[in-house]
C-alpha cells in the first residue's frame, strides 16, 4: 500500500502508527521524501526531504499529511525553532477530541556526517480530532529530571495510560523506562516506576528490563500477557520479543522472531515496531525501517522504505493459541464432558477423564502449539458413562500441547 501513490510520501523511517477512535490509522514517519518514485525504483528529480510526515489511512486509502505544497513541502509538525531543531515522531493517543503526539526534538552536534544530531527535548503536540489541525504544543518536563526520552509507546491498560521511554546507556545502548497516568488526561502529574512501585518523583525512575532496547520499541497487551518488541543493538538485524504478566515486567522469554535480510550492499535495518490494530489470523503486524548510503537512495528508493512482516503469536509465546486451536474452543457440548488431565504438568503418566451422555466413537487427539496433530488416544466406540484413560507420555518432548475430543479442547503441559 505504501508503495502506491499516497499523495507524495514515497519513503521514510520511524513507521509509528496510532489507531484512531474513528477506525482510521495515523502513520507517522521521520525524515521523509516527498516526490515521485519511478517504475525502476529511482526518485524523480525535484523530490524534497522533510523531517516528519503523516499518512492517514482510511480503509485501503492512504493520504500524506505535510505542510506547504507538493513542489515545496514542509514538516507535518514544525518545531518551535525550525532553523535550529527538528521533530522526529513518537507514539500518541486521542483524549477529549484532541490527538496528542509525543515528538522528540533533535538538534545538530559535532558528530560525523549522518550522525551529527542529539536529543534535546520531548514535546507533547496537540491536534484537533478528527480533522488533525495543529493546535499547539508544550515541552514535557521530565527529561530534565531523569534523562528519559518518553513516547516510544502509549498503552492504555487497567485505567491507566502507560508511557514507555528509553534512557541512553553506554555503547549506544538504551534501557526501557515507564511512567503512568490515569486515563483521560495525559497532562496530569505522572507516576514513575521505581523497580519496586510507583513514585511521583521522576528522578526515581528505574529501567524495567535487563534487555537493552532499540531507540524505537513497542509494548502492547495480547490476551493475558504483555509483549515488548525490540531490535538488536546497534543496527543489528535480529528482532526480539519479551513477555511479562504486568506492564512493568519482569520481562523474560526472550525470543528471536525474525532476522532481517539485507538484499542491498549498503543496507541496514533498525527500529522494528508492532502494529497490533492490524492483527490477522493470530499474527502480529511488524514493521522495520531500512536505510543505506544516502545518495544511493535516489537511484533505489527501496533502501529507505519500511518492510512489513506478519509473525504468528505462538512464535512469540507458546501460550498464545494458534488460530486453528482457537476455532475449536466450544461454548458447550451436551453430549460430552472433557475433564482436565491429571497430573498436569506431566512428566510420564497422566490420566484423561470424560463423561459420555450417549454412545459414540471416541478419538482423543493431541496437538502441538502449531496445530499439528502429534498422536491420538482411545480410538473406539463407547457407551454412555464415566471413563478414565492413563497414558504414558515419557517420549513426548517438553512443551505445551492441546488435546481435543470432538470440539472440546484442554491444555496439557509436558515437563522434561
Amino acid at each position: 500500500m505504501f508503495r502506491s501513490n499516497c499523495g507524495g510520501w514515497i519513503a521514510g523511517d520511524a513507521t509509528y502508527s496510532i489507531a484512531l477512535p474513528d477506525g482510521r490509522t495515523l502513520w507517522l514517519f521521520g525524515d521523509s521524501f516527498i516526490g515521485t518514485a519511478l517504475p525502476d525504483s529511482s526518485i524523480a528529480p525535484g523530490a524534497d526531504m522533510i523531517r516528519n510526515c503523516g499518512v492517514i489511512q482510511t480503509g485501503d486509502s492512504l493520504h500524506a499529511l505535510y505542510g506547504g505544497t507538493f513542489d515545496n513541502p514542509t514538516d507535518f509538525i514544525p518545531p518551535p525553532q525550525p532553523d535550529s531543531s527538528w521533530f522526529w515522531p513518537e507514539n500518541g493517543l486521542v483524549e477529549n477530541d484532541t490527538l496528542k503526539i509525543f515528538m522528540s526534538e533533535f538538534i545538530t552536534n559535532n558528530g560525523p556526517p549522518g550522525w551529527n544530531f542529539e536529543f534535546h527535548n520531548t514535546y507533547l503536540v496537540f491536534l484537533s480530532f478528527p480533522d488533525l489541525s495543529l493546535l499547539g504544543m508544550e515541552v514535557l518536563p521530565y527529561h530534565a529530571q531523569n534523562s528519559v526520552m518518553y513516547g516510544n509507546q502509549v498503552m492504555a491498560d487497567g485505567g491507566f495510560n502507560y508511557i514507555y521511554g528509553r534512557r541512553d546507556g553506554p555503547n549506544n545502548t538504551a534501557n526501557a523506562h515507564v511512567a503512568r497516568v490515569p486515563q483521560g488526561s495525559i497532562q496530569a502529574p505522572w507516576e514513575f516506576y521505581t523497580g519496586a512501585g510507583w513514585s511521583s518523583d521522576p528522578a526515581t525512575s528505574a529501567w524495567i528490563t535487563f534487555q537493552a532496547v532499540s531507540q524505537q520499541y513497542a509494548v502492547f497487551r495480547h490476551e493475558q500477557k504483555y509483549v515488548m518488541l525490540t531490535q538488536d543493538i546497534w543496527l543489528g538485524t535480529k528482532i526480539f520479543t519479551l513477555t511479562a504478566n504486568t506492564p512493568v515486567g519482569p520481562w523474560g522469554n526472550k525470543t528471536e522472531i525474525y532476522n532481517t535480510p539485507l538484499p542491498f550492499p549498503t543496507q541496514l535495518t533498525y527500529n522494528a515496531w508492532a502494529h497490533p490494530q492490524f492483527d490477522e489470523e493470530n499474527q502480529l503486524l511488524v514493521s522495520y525501517n531500512s536505510n543505506g548510503d544516502f545518495w544511493s537512495i535516489f537511484s533505489n528508493v527501496e533502501l529507505y522504505r519500511p518492510t512489513f512482516i506478519r509473525v504468528p503469536f505462538e512464535m512469540i509465546d507458546s501460550t498464545f493459541l494458534p488460530t486453528n486451536i482457537n476455532s475449536l474452543m466450544p461454548e458447550s457440548d451436551d453430549d460430552v464432558v472433557l475433564f482436565q488431565n491429571f497430573p498436569n504438568p506431566v512428566s510420564q503418566m497422566t490420566t484423561f477423564a470424560l463423561d459420555l451422555r450417549k454412545r459414540q466413537y471416541i478419538s482423543l487427539e493431541l496437538f502441538n502449539t502449531f496445530g499439528i496433530k502429534v498422536t491420538s488416544f482411545v480410538n473406539k466406540e463407547l457407551p454412555p458413562g464415566h471413563y478414565e484413560f492413563s497414558e504414558d507420555l515419557s517420549d513426548l518432548d517438553a512443551g505445551i500441547y492441546f488435546y481435543r475430543l470432538d470440539n472440546l479442547v484442554k491444555k496439557l503441559l509436558k515437563n522434561e
